[in-house]
Parts: C-alpha cells; structure tokens; sequence
C-alpha cells in the first residue's frame, strides 16, 4: 500500500471526525511518510510501519463508527494479494523456464571443464601401461603429458574461479526468487 491509499482510507473512514482534527491527523501521518522516505524507506515501508489503516481508524475513532465508503473495498488486502501472487508466480515460473536450463547447461560445462583438467593432470599416468604392452619410451610422448599436466593446472584455475562464479549466480538466482515471492524487492 503506498502513501495515496494509506491516506486515502484514512481521510474517508475518520469523516465523522470534525475537519480539523481529520487534517491535524492526516498532516501528522503525512510527516511519517515525508521523515520515511528522507530516511531511505519506500512508501510501501512506511505504510507497514505504520500499520493497518482500518485498525488505526477504529482505534482513532473508538466507540463512533466510520460511514461506510463503497469505494474504500477496493483497498482490501484479498483481491490485491491474490491477483498479486496469480501474476509473481506466473511470471517467475516463465522466467524459471529460461534461467534454469541456462543455468543447468552452464553447471553441465563446469563439469565438463572439470573433467578435462582432471584427465590433463592425469595423462602422464597413460604412459605407463603403454610402456608395458609395447615397450617403447618416446620422449615426443613423455614432453605431450608434461605439457597436458601444465594445461590441466590451468583448468583446475579455471575450474575454481567458475566454481565459485556458479555458485554465487545460482544462490542469488534462488535468493532472487524467494524474495519475489514473498513480495520483496529485486535488488
């Protein structure tokens, strides 16, 4: 709820009070939002700090009771929340459809990099049963997985700084979608 509904409920539901104390009250709650938003809150913020504005009528008001305003129903937090919620999950579910193979398809090369540093540190061992079966020692050979051993040192660099790069874009992704569904903001 933002400043013009929050006012708005509270003007039309404290009119049975005289046009002076209804502005004195609205004045102090418009300097709530005014102090809130040069302190950083959003609008939104403020008005859930404040409360609920039909509870703070019925307290304001106690024992008179508000004139009823048809217009006021469409404020009610049912409708909106709903409607809310059908359009959050629908639009996090078609984004979901995207993201979620990119990031799977970026996970699978990150195992695949991994695989390949794994198999380039470990060619040298190759050399051995060949060594046995035919019983030959080529220097050209020897030179290739020392090389391969350098390469995959590099890979496992590599394989780290994904590593740690995935992780952080898959936790902010799943972040992300926790806090859109509950209705935060997308930082």
């Amino acid at each position: 709820m933002n400043k013009q509904q929050f006012l708005f409920i509270l003007q039309n539901h404290l009119a049975v009070l005289s046009e002076d104390e209804r502005k004195e009250l609205l004045t102090d709650y418009e300097s709530h939002f005014i102090h809130g938003l040069q302190n950083g809150k959003t609008e939104e913020q403020i008005a859930q700090g404040l409360g609920d504005p039909f509870q703070l009528v019925k307290e304001i008001l106690g024992d008179r009771s508000p004139t009823q305003d048809p217009q006021i129903k469409m404020y009610s937090k049912k409708p909106v929340t709903i409607t809310r919620n059908i359009f959050v999950y629908t639009g996090l579910f078609f984004i979901n459809i995207i993201v979620i193979p990119v990031l799977l398809g970026l996970w699978s090369g990150w195992v695949g990099l991994s695989a390949g540093a794994i198999a380039a540190v470990l060619s040298p061992l190759m050399l051995i049963p060949e060594y046995l079966i035919n019983h030959v020692f080529s220097m050209a050979k020897l030179f290739a997985t020392i090389a391969g051993i350098g390469i995959g040192l590099w890979l496992f660099i590599a394989v780290n700084v994904t590593y740690k790069w995935l992780i952080t874009i898959s936790k902010s992704f799943i972040q992300w979608n926790i806090n859109i569904s509950k209705g935060g903001k997308t930082n």
